[in-house]
């Protein structure tokens, strides 16, 4: 209950103190209002907001793109992870409408420090007071608004309409770079390329001089029906000889003619098996090894065959990049002089003083009020002491 008395106590004395003080408190808000309206008005010019309306084109899924498409749906199809990331061909424009290029380039078009009234060795204050009358937004449906305020309307226009055709000459520049840095790379890689398939082309045609194989597949199934062909004499001997040892005897000319012609056969068997000559120059129990030797040269010159494939279009497509002339942000809408000021909100600035200085001034009086009473109370301690 006393803790009440207290606090109603205390806020009748602030209020008093308010009272008593009224007019200071009104008379200092009414001459900062005065003050405010004077420098708004007459020191403040007004500034007017020109906004151009662009977006980025569509364009098509470049040749990599869609070669690094079709390798992602093979390797998907064969069980593994398809290769997958974030992020298009094309820059983010915040960035190339943001940067010190563009800033520079537009200071030096419109004599921006003569207009701000900066010294031209000052151009981080240049820059700065650019980018305070500057904004670019990108909005959900892919477009970007640049806002441009200044003091002259025209000029706020022009400004507006500069940086779109400074930023697509800025985009086309990074764009050619980047084009002819692909194509030097790519060209780098089709010169290793072009000497790797020389190499296993040659290390080709010298083992299929040596081996004589040239067709391994076809080869092999012209070989195995030869075999095939051999043995099935071979075993229409051993029947022959079987059945006419039994009839005249083992002793008998025919007999011992068929007998000698299995003999011969069965040689020449062992013959193709053991020494090269009759498929080519390697035995057939070294088909296998041979084989798979000239299969893996092969491939090898058709893997480079088909990446070479893969990059001459793409050195091409480069080529064509470096002299392409693309529009990186097509406008919508051109910006166009304002009609009416958009800059000071001198209301605002008006009504901020007042509110700022009435708050000021009540915050004064009491913390003065507060020291004049904490002063007497030291002092009455003090007193009552020297008393004691």
């Amino acid at each position: 209950m006393k803790i009440k008395q207290v606090e109603e106590f205390d806020s009748l004395i602030v209020f008093a103190i308010l009272i008593k003080h009224k007019l200071l408190i009104i008379g200092t808000s009414l001459l900062a209002g005065v003050i405010s309206a004077i420098l708004a008005f007459v020191y403040l010019p007004n500034e007017y907001k020109s906004t151009v309306n662009v977006v980025p084109p569509q364009t098509s899924m470049s040749g990599m793109e869609s070669a690094l498409g079709s390798i992602s749906g093979a390797l998907k199809d064969i069980g593994l992870t398809k290769l997958g990331g974030s992020g298009g061909e094309t820059y983010n424009f915040i960035v190339i409408l943001s940067s010190r290029s563009i800033m520079d380039s537009l200071i030096e078009e419109f004599d921006l420090p003569k207009v701000y009234d900066i010294p031209k060795n000052e151009m981080s204050l240049v820059r700065m007071k650019l980018e305070e009358n500057l904004d670019i937004n990108y909005e959900r449906d892919g477009n970007y608004y640049i806002s441009v305020w200044d003091t002259d309307k025209k000029r706020a226009a022009d400004m507006a309409n500069k940086i779109v055709e400074l930023a697509n000459n800025l985009a086309m520049k990074i764009y050619r770079e980047e084009a002819s840095l692909n194509k030097k790379n790519m060209e780098e890689r089709l010169h290793g390329t072009d000497s790797t398939m020389r190499a296993v082309a040659d290390t080709l045609q010298k083992f299929s001089k040596r081996t004589g194989m040239y067709y391994p597949t076809e080869q092999a199934s012209a070989l195995s029906k030869s075999i095939a062909d051999l043995k099935s004499e071979e075993i229409k001997y051993d029947i022959f000889y079987d059945y006419y040892s039994k009839i005249y005897g083992q002793d008998d000319f025919t007999t011992q003619s068929i007998l000698g012609m299995k003999q011969k056969m069965t040689e020449k068997i062992e013959e193709v098996k053991n020494q090269p000559g009759f498929a080519g120059n390697f035995a057939l129990d070294d088909a296998a090894r041979e084989g798979i030797e000239f299969l893996r040269l092969y491939a090898e010159l058709e893997t480079y065959t088909k990446l070479k494939s893969f990059l001459l279009p793409m050195i091409e497509k480069n080529k064509l990049d470096e002299t392409k002339n693309l529009k990186n942000l097509i406008v919508l809408d051109k910006a166009i002089p304002a009609d009416k000021k958009d800059r000071p909100r001198r209301s605002l600035i008006v009504a901020g003083s007042v509110v700022g200085v009435f708050s000021l001034t009540i915050f004064i009086i009491l913390l003065v009020n507060s020291i004049r009473t904490a002063s007497r109370k030291i002092k009455q301690i003090n007193s009552q002491g020297n008393e004691s």
